[in-house]
């Protein structure tokens, strides 16, 4: 079981200090290994050189301690690319064991006439000391070889753990057994194998507690025991009677358990069911007391503009009826104002034209002058659209003025002003006359009555006082008409 201790993340100054050892490491390997090279060069350099080497000398050493270098490289190369050979590795330590037998021939002492023939045991010290320099190059280039395999996950831990002597002492039969265990199923791990031998051991001690013996358990109940010095891993021990019937007891109240759980869940459902329910219905007529309110207040509302609208409708008939009554007094007004107008105008005509009949000297004129006088003196009469005719005495006195003589200016112009706001009146009233009985009407031809209607429509849209005076009249002809159709 992993501890708390175990699972800590290592400190700050733990990891500098790990850090400024692999510094340090890595350059002492570096410096020991130079100088075992080194050493190894000088003594096999010499050796060429006395075994007749010649120029050749120089590149013996180099060849054979690069050479270990570069095949250890290249196996590490074809295991990387999936592609192994093992003889690069076995070729680097057959030059590993060459270098050292080079290294320790140099320090054979030389030939003489007492040993003509020197051998590695005439000076183990100086074979000693000439074969300590190439281990240590060997030595630094297998570490980092290994360092290199594990940190590139090259090589997987194969090696086995070892049985601590202690278990061997205690119990050496059952330490056999794990241990041989370990060798045929190649578990590595110590401490593994000891979980597996505890539930072996926690298995069979709980099968002869419920059997008595192995030998009286059924077989399927011994299988597993066997299969387990196989590797097979163990299944869950065999219960007694006793803790049988105790787990039998905690599973039927876990039963009884579960259904009472269910029980209370089924009740709260239900029971918020009833809620749920019971908030639709009071929303349902709350929303139902929502709605016949708002149709009393719209039967209400329509009621009251029901009485609005028949109050404005008494109040307008009221203004009518006054404005029919204004309207008809107006239009006695303007009737005896324009009847005097027709009469001082007349006099003043017909003096005009005594005095000119008189300078003349002509009876006919004077004739002339007397019908023009008694016409003068009709009164004007209403036409059909309810309007006093006094546009049409206009008109006569127009065409009487013509017969004796050219109207003036203003009056011309007095007569196309009233002629086009009467226009108008007729337009908005959706009673335009054709060109012709406009024309007709004030003694003129069709062109004059056209450029009046269409001068009056140019002014309706452009002229805003033209317009409101064109509606009172035209509002006063409706009044007068209506009066008119009103009257018994």
């Amino acid at each position: 079981m992993t501890t708390a201790n175990s699972m800590k993340a290592p400190s700050r100054g733990s990891i500098i200090a790990f850090r400024l050892l692999t510094a340090a490491i890595i350059v002492g390997a570096a410096i020991v290994g130079g100088i075992g090279f080194a050493g190894s060069y000088d003594s096999l350099k010499e050796l060429a050189k006395n075994k007749g080497f010649g120029k050749l000398s120089y590149f013996l050493p180099v060849g054979v301690d690069a050479g270990i270098i570069v095949l250890l490289g290249l196996d590490l190369w074809l295991t990387r690319m999936k592609i192994p050979m093992p003889l690069m590795r076995q070729t680097a330590w057959i030059l590993t064991v060459a270098t050292i037998y080079f290294n320790a021939n140099a320090g054979v002492p030389d030939p003489t006439v007492a040993n003509p023939y020197p051998s590695l045991l005439d000076d183990p010290l100086a074979v000693a000391m000439h074969s300590v320099l190439p281990l240590l190059f060997v030595a630094t280039v297998e570490a980092a070889r290994h360092a290199v395999r594990r940190l590139a996950h090259l090589a997987e831990d194969t090696s086995m753990d070892k049985v601590r002597a202690s278990r061997w002492v205690l119990d050496p039969l059952r330490t056999f057994g794990l241990w041989r265990r370990m060798r045929l199923w190649e578990i590595t791990s110590y401490a593994k194998a000891l979980l597996r031998e505890r539930e072996r051991l926690v298995y069979l001690y709980r099968l002869r507690a419920r059997y008595g013996s192995q030998r009286k358990a059924p077989v399927e109940v011994t299988l597993p025991l066997r299969l387990n010095d196989y590797g097979e891993p163990l299944p869950p021990p065999p219960l007694t009677e006793r803790e049988e019937t105790e787990q039998a007891e905690a599973e039927a109240r876990e039963r009884t358990r579960k259904s009472e759980r269910k029980a209370r869940k089924r009740q709260d459902r239900e029971a918020r069911a009833a809620e749920e329910q019971k908030r639709r219905e009071v929303e349902r007529e709350a929303r139902e007391a929502r709605e016949r309110a708002e149709r009393e207040a719209r039967e209400a509302a329509r009621e009251a503009h029901e009485l609005q609208l028949a109050r404005l409708a008494a109040e307008s008939e009221t203004r009518l009826c006054e404005a029919r009554e204004a309207a008809r007094l107006e239009g006695e007004a303007l009737e005896r104002e324009a009847r005097i107008e027709a009469e001082r105008h007349a006099r003043e005509e017909a003096r005009r034209m005594e005095k000119e009949l008189a300078r003349v000297g002509s009876t006919e004129p004077r004739e002339a002058a007397r019908s023009t006088s008694r016409t003068s003196q009709v009164p004007p009469r209403e036409t059909r659209d309810g309007t006093v005719g006094a546009s049409v005495s206009g008109g006569s006195r127009t065409a009487t003025s013509q017969s004796w003589g050219t109207p003036s200016r203003e009056a011309l112009k007095a007569q196309r002003e009233a002629a086009e706001l009467y226009a108008a009146s007729l337009i908005l009233a959706d009673s335009r006359p054709t060109s012709e009985a406009f024309g007709a009407l004030y003694g003129l031809g069709e062109t004059w009555g056209g450029n009046r209607l269409r001068q009056a429509a140019k002014q309706l849209e452009s002229d805003a006082e033209f317009r409101s005076r064109a509606e009172k009249l035209s509002l006063e002809q409706l009044l007068a008409s209506n009066a008119g159709r009103h009257t018994p």
